[in-house]
């Protein structure tokens, strides 16, 4: 038997459609396959009628990698399943005002103290994925807009790590943005499982700038746009002076380029 905990305003509406134990959630075959890997798939799926039909999104995990496993142990003091960790981590963005995917529930079945398998259900964030606005919209952008957008990030980040959260897999496509009516952006960020909490090493935070370095392909993203970000982000809060900083970003993310290429977009 699994367990699932839910926000618990959404398990009646859950109920209603018969997902109610860790078997009905995990075991569901109404969705659609977004992505999967060995140790993991994505699905989405509707639920509702009419005007009331949400989309949901569901990460399922099953049998994760031992690293992964000792992560969660360093990261809250003992061991969870994938689902709980990412449970926690968005809720520990959230609770910082940093948007992020809402948690609706998870589910995870332990067997001797280990995770076998687990899922973590989200609603639908706003906007779209970063990856797809910029394909779809830069190139009609002013620069005046792009710097905008580009501002509005680097601050984001700024929030993140002045939280002392660190996020190793912070890249483009992890990060989904919404104009709101008035012009501004607002960003989520998403894919929680390696985020680490009460990280205060200026070498983490370098090494998580240099991912997003790293996918910010040349096509979209200028020198001058990169520039713009890394200054933006220091800002008066970097303890050494930005041409450091550039250079050690850069460096990092050069690295990264030799062992895998950014994802087209």
């Amino acid at each position: 038997m699994g367990k699932v905990v839910f926000v618990k305003s959404w398990q009646p509406i859950f109920a209603e459609s018969g997902l109610k134990l860790f078997e009905d959630f995990f075991d569901y075959s109404g969705g659609q396959r977004i992505g999967k890997n060995n140790k993991r798939e994505v699905i989405t799926f509707h639920l509702g009628r009419a005007e009331a039909k949400k989309q949901f999104f569901m990460k399922r995990f099953f049998n994760p990698h031992l690293k992964d496993m000792l992560f969660t142990l360093r990261n809250f003091g003992r061991f969870c399943s994938q689902a709980a960790c990412e449970w926690k981590n968005a809720n520990i963005l959230l609770q910082n005002n940093i948007d992020t995917y809402k948690p609706i529930c998870y589910g995870e079945r332990i067997n001797y103290g280990l995770e076998k398998k687990s899922f973590f259900l989200t609603e639908k964030l706003p906007g779209s994925c970063l990856t797809n606005f910029v394909a779809d919209n830069w190139s009609q952008l002013t620069q005046q807009r792009k710097e905008k957008i580009i501002v509005s990030l680097a601050k984001l980040i700024r929030r993140v790590h002045n939280a002392r959260i660190s996020l190793p897999d912070l890249y483009v496509w992890h990060i989904f943005i919404t104009e709101k009516p008035n012009g501004e952006y607002d960003f989520a960020i998403i894919d929680l499982h390696r985020m680490k909490q009460n990280v205060t090493n200026k070498n983490q935070q370098i090494r998580n700038l240099a991912r997003l370095h790293h996918s910010m392909r040349d096509k979209y993203f200028d020198d001058k746009i990169k520039q713009l970000f890394i200054e933006s982000y220091a800002a008066d809060n970097w303890p050494s002076d930005v041409g450091s900083l550039v250079a050690k970003i850069k460096s990092h993310s050069k690295k990264i380029s030799t062992r895998r290429n950014p994802k087209e977009y």
